[in-house]
């Protein structure tokens, strides 16, 4: 059994003291507490007479009033002023909005306005540049014009009632516009990413065909038929004769490989290249050559200079071109770009 340190006399003692320190404090304590709401009850309850006197003789009329009274109606009007000031605040706040949301709406249907002016624009710009857009397909190989700005679909010739209540909710013109743009800007692209394919196709077969000037100076022989400066018969001319200085460079008119060099009582040093696609590619007359047999050769290099070797009484480069087994007319291939 444990042992208790305090006596049953001693502790009860301690006991009595704390009750008694508790009831002495707190006893206080209410009566102070009851005190003042007393005092406070009766200072609430005094009466406050207001009198109201008349400039006139009539009787002097006077009110009582507590002091509860008072602060209570004082109490009800600052609440309902209160209340008042902040419905008039969110009132007048309301009103702004109202007004911004107003000029929001007038400011959007300008602007709804414009977007819809700038889409028929651009949609009559895009109607005119088809015609252009189909000519440049056109030249195209394998272009198929009649179903290239094809539509899906055709109008209903007899619309039903149902039709006709959904006339309504049809979308505006301009929708349908940007609609019809961003499919026919697809076949736009369809088309330019095939042209851009020819052009390159083209642009290959333009470096490989015979296109610049051999040599500067003067067509003084043009081919087809004419008199023979020698014998003043008629006779066919099969290239040009081109006047240059003497010993003027001779420049390859297309990429290609030396074919043949040789010596012709007629023609004299002779120079023979062959190029892609058929064409070859003759310069007569020679001073001579800078160029090998076999020797691959750029468009614009220089492979011979002007000279009047062979029968020629004029310093000339006589230029030739054929295809496959037949000569041409070089006069259409001549331009004036500079190799």
């Amino acid at each position: 059994m444990a042992l208790n340190p305090f006596k049953d006399s001693n502790l009860n003692d301690l006991q009595q003291n704390i009750k008694s320190f508790l009831s002495a404090h707190f006893d206080g304590l209410k009566k102070n507490l009851r005190l003042k709401r007393e005092r406070f009850i009766a200072k609430g309850n005094e009466k406050i007479t207001l009198m109201v006197i008349p400039h006139s003789e009539k009787k002097i009329v006077n009110f009582h009033i507590s002091i509860f009274a008072i602060s209570f109606i004082v109490g009800i009007t600052a609440v309902i002023i209160t209340l008042t000031s902040v419905l008039i605040i969110n009132h007048s706040s309301t009103i702004k909005e109202v007004s911004k949301l107003k000029n929001y709406g007038s400011n959007s249907k300008i602007q709804i306005k414009m977007y819809k002016e700038e889409i028929n624009k651009l949609y009559s710009i895009f109607q005119k540049m088809k015609p252009e857009l189909t000519h440049l397909y056109s030249l195209t190989p394998g272009s198929d014009i009649d179903s290239l700005w094809a539509r899906g679909g055709i109008d209903n010739p007899n619309p039903g009632p149902e039709a006709e209540n959904e006339e309504d909710s049809s979308p505006p013109l301009e929708v349908l516009n940007i609609q019809e743009i961003n499919t026919e800007l697809e076949t736009t692209k369809k088309i330019l990413s095939k042209v851009k394919s020819f052009l390159e196709y083209r642009k290959k077969i333009i470096e490989n065909t015979p296109s610049v000037w051999p040599v500067d100076g003067y067509i003084i022989s043009r081919y087809g038929q004419r008199s023979s400066p020698y014998t003043f018969a008629r006779e066919f001319h099969s290239g040009i004769d081109i006047e240059a200085f003497p010993g003027a460079e001779i420049r390859a008119t297309a990429p290609g490989t030396v074919d043949d060099i040789r010596w012709d009582s007629t023609l004299g040093l002779t120079l023979s290249i062959k190029h892609k696609y058929g064409f070859v590619t003759c310069y007569s007359h020679c001073q001579r050559v800078s160029v090998e047999i076999g020797q691959k050769i750029s468009k614009g290099e220089v492979v011979g200079y002007v000279g009047r070797s062979g029968k020629s009484n004029n310093y000339i480069c006589f230029y030739q071109i054929k295809i496959g087994t037949e000569y041409v007319d070089p006069m259409p291939y001549l331009n004036r770009i500079v190799p």
